[in-house]
């Protein structure tokens, strides 16, 4: 019998490596040096909330079949990326946090990027190409990726969107959701690497383009804490109050104080969001369904 189904999470640092296997299509991007060392610097950037990664997952056999990343990086990095003839975006900006540079910005400077509407955006792994969507197995993947990519981007005002590509299929399909080539270099296998690049002001101009719609969210109400976000978000992705427990480190008493203080945040600014609810799972539902349409709530800003 053929997989019922397919999940898109965040993903935590278990499983940056768990998933290596889906990173070969995306080695050709790097120099061998920086993609020896990826691993582990990857599992510091997470460790210290520079980098986000998603992973699709097949249900009930929980096989990885896709993970990639999101970054938030300097525009002087760039740039100077843009001008090289030799490396990629990725690989440039990954060797210079291999040097001990700062290419990444940090929440502080995300939550400030966030509400000027500066921030570029750096998508990195995540090939297409390692997925062959002619298996019945994964006959509803695609859809599961396009909803996974939205929740793991909506809510930020962009300045660019980037995402550096070697498989032809894959650059279409950006191009087709509303990118643009910005360069292309061959690389040492031969290949060609595609640079795609979605601006501000191209978004305005095409604003039937899907991603065209990720550029303009309108600013958060209620201004969650960085805490309660993360809760909130763990809900949305179908977590119990206990199995958020484990994921945030807190007691199952500490996880309810703090969903009372997401209620009373959401009542003192929007007091007919909830419309009569009382009970907690009534209150939880509405909360959700709204955030779920309004994911600039979960985002840092400020």
């Amino acid at each position: 019998m053929g997989t019922l189904y397919h999940r898109c999470r965040r993903a935590c640092r278990e499983d940056i490596q768990r998933a290596a296997p889906l990173w070969k299509a995306d080695e050709a991007l790097f120099d061998a040096d920086v993609w020896r060392n990826l691993p582990e610097l990857l599992e510091d950037l997470w460790e210290h909330d520079l980098v986000s990664f998603a992973i699709i997952e097949s249900i009930p056999s929980l096989v990885p079949r896709l993970f990639g990343g999101i970054s938030f990086v300097h525009a002087e990095y760039v740039t100077n990326a843009r001008a090289s003839t030799s490396s990629t975006l990725p690989n440039f900006i990954f060797r210079a946090a291999l040097r001990g540079e700062t290419p990444f910005l940090s929440p502080r400077e995300v939550a400030k990027g966030n509400a000027e509407g500066t921030l570029n955006l750096m998508n990195f792994l995540g090939n297409i190409g390692a997925i062959d969507l002619t298996d019945p197995e994964l006959a509803n993947f695609y859809a599961t990726s396009n909803e996974g990519y939205l929740f793991l981007h909506s809510g930020y005002a962009y300045s660019t969107m980037w995402a550096e590509v070697c498989h032809p299929d894959h650059a279409e399909e950006l191009k087709a959701q509303g990118m643009d080539i910005d360069r292309q270099i061959v690389l040492p296998t031969g290949q060609v690497s595609t640079l795609m690049r979605l601006t501000a002001e191209e978004a305005l101009a095409r604003p039937f383009a899907r991603f065209s719609s990720l550029f303009f969210p309108p600013a958060p109400l209620f201004h969650f804490s960085h805490g309660e976000q993360r809760l909130i978000e763990l809900a949305l992705s179908e977590f119990s109050d206990e199995h958020a427990a484990l994921e945030v480190h807190l007691s199952d008493d500490a996880v309810k104080k703090r969903w009372r203080s997401i209620y009373r945040k959401v009542d003192s600014v929007n007091p007919k969001l909830f419309n009569g609810a009382e009970s907690g799972a009534m209150r939880r539902r509405t909360l959700l369904r709204y955030l779920r349409r309004h994911l600039e709530e979960l985002r840092p800003f400020g």
